[in-house]
């Protein structure tokens, strides 16, 4: 049978209305206490599939992203651009090779309606080492008092005698793009020059080799870091390193024209004011880490991550339950707001993207008003962090050719990621700068447009300080 409640005022004595005072405020603690051992039960499921997801080896999160009806593999029906691979010119083709067929290959029996089938294969041919003999003169001169040599333009050395066999400067290229660009560790540099081509050199070759290269590089590396310094928006992040066993900073600063690579013992913001200097007057893209916010840094124009915010609030939004969801929602739907805007500046006229602007500036104001009760203490926390860079959440808007977000230094920084795992870092400093060097030019290279190999060749050949320039002057 039910239990009929009985309203506190209900009783006349004031004793027993404060037992029925009581009794409810016990009901209503117990149903408090049932609500949150089932959020901890919940919590604590979530944990443990979580923990079990880390110690899984392969593909350790691709549970939890598994769909549950997962689509048929490949392309549907008439959607998508279909090509094929065009077979090559007469003159492309350096050999051909023909099987005729006189009779059935089963029985011997005579075959009727005969065609033919072309097929083409294209490989790599057979790589045998080029050895060139460079033969130059000297002679004493009695004017200038010392001794002149000639010296051929392809030569990248002027070592003889016992130092006069040298690795070539393509070589040398390729493996200093395998090492510092894509993470190829040496040995295994050493052993597919080896297998690949014939090439015999040590470990210890490949590394003196890049130290001399990183040295020839060098000023190109310092006009990458004046062009830095004029660019109107560069896009910064950091990953841990090491040197030897002391731990470092990898910093990478880029944009979509170049990208500067430098190996720290610091995180701080004097890394940043040193790479960009103090006048520094363009906007920096970053998340939010604290050494971006000093007082040094105080007076730039800066963007914040709008990807790290949304990852988050995603994250809070699958945590939370019932009102405490709401503000996490809300700023999920203005800043995804704000990121339509800006795809649709071009086809607004400038009042019209000027009011819809105000109105997100506004709704972000109200949003985050120190004033607003929230008791959620993430939602507090976000708040708080949303108001202390408020002023860099939507500049985006209002420059042009400003990304929203900061996955240029990230994908910068994936080599770097890749060259850890695999190759262990540096072990002493000189190694990580030569590595600064030299992946700063590959990289900048590739966003250019220009053949790696060729201007590391040129670059190796260059005498007299005419060195291969990666701009335009």
């Amino acid at each position: 049978m039910a239990t009929v409640r009985q309203s506190p005022e209900a009783f006349p004595d004031p004793r027993d209305r404060r037992i029925a005072e009581l009794e409810e405020q016990v009901r209503e603690g117990q149903a408090q206490i049932e609500r949150l051992r089932r959020e901890v039960a919940e919590l604590k499921e979530r944990l443990a599939e979580l923990e079990r997801a880390g110690k899984r080896q392969a593909t350790p999160f691709a549970r939890s992203k598994r769909q549950a009806k997962r689509k048929r593999s490949g392309r549907q029906a008439g959607q998508g651009s279909f090509s094929y691979r065009l077979p090559p010119s007469p003159a492309e083709v350096q050999a051909t090779k023909t099987e005729p067929l006189c009779c059935c290959p089963e029985c011997g029996g005579l075959l009727t309606e005969m065609k033919t089938h072309e097929q083409f294969e294209v490989d790599i041919p057979e790589i045998q080492p080029t050895i060139t003999r460079y033969v130059t003169g000297s002679g004493y001169c009695p004017h200038c008092r010392k001794r002149q040599r000639s010296r051929h333009p392809d030569q990248i050395s002027e070592a003889t005698g016992a130092a006069g066999v040298v690795v070539g400067p393509r070589a040398k290229a390729l493996a200093a793009d395998l090492k510092h660009r894509l993470g190829v560790p040496y040995a295994k540099i050493e052993d597919l020059f080896h297998t690949a081509f014939g090439l015999k050199f040590s470990r210890g070759g490949l590394w003196q080799a890049d130290q001399r290269l990183a040295e020839e590089a060098r000023p190109i590396y310092e006009a990458l870091l004046e062009l830095l310094r004029q660019s109107a928006s560069v896009h910064v992040d950091e990953t841990g390193w090491r040197i030897g066993i002391l731990a470092a900073w990898l910093w990478v600063f880029t944009n979509r024209h170049l990208t500067v690579y430098t190996i720290r013992e610091s995180r701080g913001h004097e890394v940043v004011v040193e790479i960009l200097g103090r006048e520094f007057a363009g906007v920096l893209v970053s998340d939010c880490f604290t050494a971006y916010d000093h007082q040094a840094l105080a007076d730039w124009l800066k963007q914040k991550c709008l990807g790290h915010l949304l990852k988050e609030l995603s994250e809070m939004r699958a945590a939370k339950t019932r009102g405490a969801v709401r503000f996490a929602q809300d700023v999920t739907v203005l800043l995804r707001a704000a990121l339509a805007l800006r795809a649709q500046k071009v086809t607004l006229s400038p009042a019209q993207f000027a009011q819809q602007a105000t109105q997100l500036e506004q709704e972000l104001d109200r949003l985050i008003d120190v004033h607003r009760c929230l008791t959620d203490p993430d939602n507090l926390r976000l708040a708080k962090r949303l108001r202390k860079q408020r002023a860099h959440l939507l500049r985006f808007l209002y420059v042009d050719d400003l990304d929203a977000t900061n996955n240029q230094a990230e994908r910068m920084l994936r080599p770097g990621v890749i060259t850890r795992k695999t190759g262990g870092c540096n072990r002493t400093s000189s190694g990580a700068e030569a590595h600064a060097i030299l992946a700063s030019v590959l990289v900048t290279c590739r966003q250019q447009a220009l053949s790696l190999l060729d201007f590391m060749i040129k670059l190796q050949r260059a005498t007299g300080g005419s060195r291969p320039a990666l701009f335009p002057p």
